[in-house]
């Protein structure tokens, strides 16, 4: 499958999500490297080392995503950690129960023109602890429910696959993934070299206690 088609199902999806907050500036930034992004090819496809790709798949079959989750399934994508989080800060757990795939990456090594699309997926039963970012970015949950926070310590909400969650500059925000894997979206429209700050909560302890033992 080229990289146009998968590009032209991310469009699609975009469109899907209205007019939410955010998505008009993803669409614009995307405009700016969408021919360069099908003309350059990916980096050796693997699989994310966290599993639980077809899993999540599966479910985003059944759901809003399913179009761009049958595009997802028949690419081949580079699966990798993110890894500029001091170390320990983002827990023992979180680095090997994730993986994303970057787009962008792929077109603009050096990341010249300042934005990053891709799909991110998190393991079941796994906290992606409170962080905050330069970076404006932007999840569109192919999968569901998933939960979120927007906050040190505050109240979790409930997503389901289809919506849009859009973080402002600095905005602090957290996830956590029960038993459904989690597979997103994600778009970063400025910053993407700044690094993710951990931003420490009480919670930390009890809540990857509790997914630990599930």
């Amino acid at each position: 499958m080229s990289n146009a088609e998968l590009w032209q199902g991310i469009g699609a999806f975009l469109e899907q999500a209205g007019g939410a907050p955010g998505l008009n500036e993803v669409r614009a930034r995307l405009h700016d490297v969408g021919d360069l992004a099908v003309a350059i090819a990916q980096r050796p496809p693997n699989q994310p080392l966290c599993g639980y790709l077809s899993e999540a798949l599966s479910v985003a079959h059944a759901g809003p995503g399913a179009a761009l989750a049958a595009l997802i399934g028949r690419s081949n994508l580079h699966w990798e950690s993110y890894g500029a989080y001091a170390p320990g800060t983002i827990g023992t757990a979180f680095p090997r129960r994730h993986a994303y795939a970057s787009l962008i990456a792929d077109a603009d090594p050096n990341w010249h023109r300042d934005v990053d699309l891709g799909f991110l997926l998190i393991a079941p039963h796994t906290l992606y602890r409170d962080h905050h970012h330069p970076a404006r970015e932007l999840y569109l949950p192919l999968t569901g429910p998933s939960y979120w926070r927007f906050g040190v310590d505050s109240k979790w909400q409930e997503k389901a696959a289809g919506a849009v969650i859009w973080n402002e500059p600095n905005r602090v925000h957290a996830t956590l993934v029960q038993d459904v894997p989690l597979l997103c979206l994600y778009a970063w429209t400025e910053n993407v070299l700044a690094p993710a700050v951990v931003d420490v909560a009480s919670d930390w302890t009890s809540l990857e206690s509790q997914l630990a033992s599930r």
